[in-house]
């Protein structure tokens, strides 16, 4: 991911675009109204964590640049849903992840409706749990966050074109 901001906000505005999109007779279609569908803006704390990240590791630049741009996501109809922490929360919600490699300990910046977690490792890459817990085994979704996001893109739409979940 380049070290400027313009993807990242290209990424919002696409992703926030669909999901407006993916929620307009949403409960005709369904059955139910939709539940909260959106990429909120970081807050000075989550700008304040991506800075702490920036300093803490290499490994953790394109995660903090992310950070600096972008808050909460929530894609609550998206397949089973898909929730990317704040940077605030996910400063603090760490965990070790034997599979990466480096020292620093994981980031946990997410999880899908069932509990599958989602973390950034030591070593750049996003890994994903097999079982919905933090002492499950972990596999590598992709090699950096910005392979990641595009996932979540097309699974947002993927689910309005098919009503078939997303990629991640």
């Amino acid at each position: 991911m380049p070290d400027a901001p313009a993807p990242l906000s290209a990424w919002r505005e696409e992703v926030s675009a669909a999901l407006a999109t993916l929620t307009r007779g949403f409960e005709e279609k369904h059955g139910y109204a939709p539940g909260d569908n959106a990429v909120h803006p970081p807050t000075p704390d989550d700008r304040a964590a991506a800075g702490r990240l920036a300093a803490e590791s290499p490994a953790f630049a394109e995660l903090a640049l992310y950070y600096g741009e972008i808050g909460a996501v929530h894609m609550s109809d998206v397949g089973n849903g898909y929730f990317l922490h704040s940077g605030a929360r996910a400063l603090e919600e760490r965990l070790a992840l034997p599979e990466a490699s480096g020292t620093a300990a994981s980031v946990l910046i997410g999880s899908d409706g069932g509990g599958i977690l989602y973390a950034v490792g030591p070593d750049g890459a996003v890994w994903r749990s097999r079982a919905a817990s933090e002492d499950a085994e972990f596999d590598r979704v992709t090699n950096d966050l910005a392979e990641f996001l595009d996932l979540l893109r097309r699974s947002v739409h993927r689910f309005d074109a098919t009503g078939q979940p997303g990629f991640v």
